[in-house]
């Protein structure tokens, strides 16, 4: 037997049933607009009386004093599904092709809203709470087009009960239904929402498109408030739903609820995000997990898609961070160790970009709708010769598992540390991990430098020099780099060797340095440097050593580069990845391979030139500002689906707050 339902691909244009009421010039820019609009094939204006509007092929005016009549009369008279309009509204001037997509691709969609600044539970940007304007800088248009040009694509949500000026509404649901009751005839936008609830009794679903913005006009209409913030309204709806209003109100109120969770992404794509960087690390000391914080929060508020950074300090601002932090979107917040206080603002995400320490969550979760961690690497939780104590290991261990496990997303940096993830079986599905590498061109070689007084005290004023930069980490292998020196001594009397970094308290190469080096000459050990001197010592070495075996990145040869300093290092997993094609490199740990590549870009400066060429061309991948938005796309991202963990009940705050004081009472406004 032959099929009867025709399949297509095409999506049914709309038709707009527009019930006027009150003051007929109010409607006047409603009905205007809709004939602007490509995809509204016909406006059907029903009025009580003439309202002297002009011939237009696309309108049809309809006296009637039935408003379910009307409905019932167009929607199964045709093909089209029903915009109906029951109060003065502005749509977009581009269309509903995304309602239309999501009611063609599931027949059992009853019926789409819309976001609105005036819609009860559906308001926009805050739910529940009415607006006079749609979000500053915006109309309906260009408010639209943002929330359908920025990622990520967010999927329609289901709602337990319409709200709005305005609701797409199917043929299908129209016939079944009979239309808008009669019985609910005082109140027309009442009417529909008692519609949908009929055809959710036969399994059809209303949705919600968090694509599209619709303005409810203040001026000349005055609306009050939404009909189902009247309890008189809700009593009604009851006797005839009894099922009715228990699960809106959970969706109206609950954060987790899935219409809280697009209205909180499309508010962070349209408002821009609220995030929180936990900085605690910087202290007065600058290593590379301070640069690279710096760096993403100076990144992040360069962003327009950024409404502003908090930076949560454990202390006073240190002078390397005084610039960054000075920016007039960052906001510093101290903090209680990890602990925010209770003035922190409310914000999207709270991120700490660098090793999970113990997180106070709850603490955390207050904070920010979403709670996401980096994972730099997995050295310590490889390695346990850096605890300092026994059972510290275990504890680190555990907070990388909490990290991994409790927060809402992952951030690596890069596909190595994302394997390591993997083979270590910790407990994170990779729907929640990002890769996202770490910007290079923080320096660009233009910083001013200091020379270190402990070479001027040395006599080190001209001296040719191999310089090591980082803490004494065992992996870090500056024992190595006494033995490279050693056998370069051998061609290169006068070269020098420095090794420049902070001594840890556990797991150090202290006394295997002490071993290498006990007698040999030219090896100078600079506890730590300020930045002033790290710069010089990058800008005048021969070579910038690197023969560290565990790594999460790999900073130092890019930072080196900067400066027109190559750097020899030993290709392995993450250097491999960031730094494919250098000229030179060991294939090995061995000294003497190390030594043969050091050699080579010593005995040739155009080797070195190009071994810096290739070093600054890859890092051209790995810029701060790409960084910055692909956390952006991340955290929009986590922002379109629910939260691992419920956020601990709080009191209600502006954002959540049922109800608006409307005509002539004080409207409120939150940015």
């Amino acid at each position: 037997m032959a099929d009867d339902v025709e399949v297509t691909d095409t999506i049914s244009a709309i038709t707009a049933v527009v019930w006027t009421a009150g003051r007929p010039a109010s409607w006047l820019p409603t009905i205007t607009r809709l004939l602007e609009v490509p995809d509204v094939a016909e406006v059907v204006v029903a009025t009580d009386e003439d309202l002297g509007l002009p011939a237009h092929p696309r309108l049809r005016t309809v006296l009637a004093s039935r408003f379910g009549a009307v409905v019932h009369e167009v929607g199964s008279g045709g093909e089209n599904p029903v915009l109906v309009v029951t109060g003065p509204v502005l749509v977009p001037r581009d269309g509903f092709e995304t309602s239309r997509r999501i009611m063609s691709e599931d027949l059992r969609v009853a019926s789409v809203s819309f976001l609105c600044n005036a819609a009860g539970h559906l308001s926009f940007p805050h739910r529940n709470l009415h607006r006079r304007h749609a979000i500053e800088g915006h109309d309906e248009t260009s408010l639209t087009r943002l929330l359908r040009s920025r990622d990520p694509i967010v999927r329609p949500a289901p709602i337990h009960a319409v709200a709005g000026p305005a609701t797409l509404v199917s043929r299908d649901t129209i016939v079944i239904t009979g239309g808008p009751s009669d019985a609910f005839a005082d109140n027309p936008e009442l009417a529909v929402v008692e519609m949908l609830l009929q055809a959710s009794r036969r399994g059809m679903k209303s949705m919600l498109d968090p694509s599209t913005f619709v303005s409810r006009p203040w001026e000349d209409q005055r609306w009050d408030e939404a009909p189902l913030e009247l309890r008189a309204n809700v009593v009604r709806l009851r006797e005839r739903h009894p099922f009715f209003p228990e699960i809106f109100r959970d969706q109206a109120r609950d954060a987790t609820s899935p219409l809280a969770v697009v209205l909180a992404t499309a508010a962070a794509k349209a408002s821009g995000l609220r995030i929180v960087i936990d900085a605690t690390c910087l202290g007065p000391v600058e290593n590379g997990t301070q640069v690279q914080t710096l760096a993403l929060i100076d990144a992040l508020a360069r962003r327009d898609d950024v409404r502003w950074v908090g930076a949560g300090l454990a202390g006073p601002i240190p002078r390397y961070a005084e610039k960054v932090l000075s920016h007039p979107k960052v906001r510093v917040i101290a903090t209680d160790g990890l602990r925010f206080p209770a003035s922190t603002p409310h914000a999207d995400i709270v991120h700490r970009p660098f090793q999970p320490a113990k997180v106070p969550w709850a603490n955390w979760r207050g904070v920010g709708d979403r709670v996401v961690v980096t994972i730099q690497d997995l050295i310590a939780y490889s390695i346990g010769a850096y605890a300092a104590e026994r059972g510290h290991w275990r504890r680190y261990r555990d907070n990388i598992r909490d990290g991994v496990s409790l927060s809402d997303g992952v951030v690596v940096i890069s596909h190595d540390v994302a394997e390591d993830l993997r083979q270590e079986r910790l407990p994170v599905v990779d729907e929640r991990v990002f890769v996202v590498e770490n910007g290079t061109d923080h320096l660009t070689g233009d910083e001013d430098e200091s020379f270190p007084s402990e070479l001027s005290a040395r006599g080190w004023v001209a001296r040719r020099f191999l310089v090591v930069l980082g803490a004494n980490y065992s992996h870090k292998n500056r024992d190595l780099a006494i033995r490279v020196h050693k056998l370069l001594r051998e061609k290169h009397p006068d070269l020098g060797l420095v090794l420049a970094g902070v001594a840890v308290p556990e797991g150090s190469s202290r006394s295997l340095e002490a071993a290498e080096g006990f007698g040999a000459d030219g090896v100078i050990s600079i506890p730590d440097v300020t930045s002033e001197e790290r710069n010089w010592l990058l800008r005048h070495a021969e070579i910038c050593l690197y023969p560290t075996s565990a790594e999460g990145f790999g900073l130092v040869p890019f930072e080196a580069a900067r400066f027109g300093t190559p750097t020899v290092y030993t290709r392995f997993g993450p250097l491999a990845e960031v730094l494919p094609g250098l000229p030179v490199a060991a294939t090995s740990w061995d000294p003497a391979a190390l030594a043969r590549a050091c050699d080579q870009i010593l005995a040739s400066p155009e080797l070195a030139s190009e071994q810096v060429a290739a070093t600054l061309k890859a890092g051209t991948t790995y810029q701060w500002d790409t960084t910055a938005e692909q956390l952006v796309h991340a955290y929009r991202r986590l922002l379109s689906e629910p939260p691992r963990v419920e956020p601990p009940r709080k009191r209600p705050s502006p954002d959540n707050k049922a109800g608006a004081k409307i005509a002539g009472k004080k409207i409120r406004n939150k940015e």
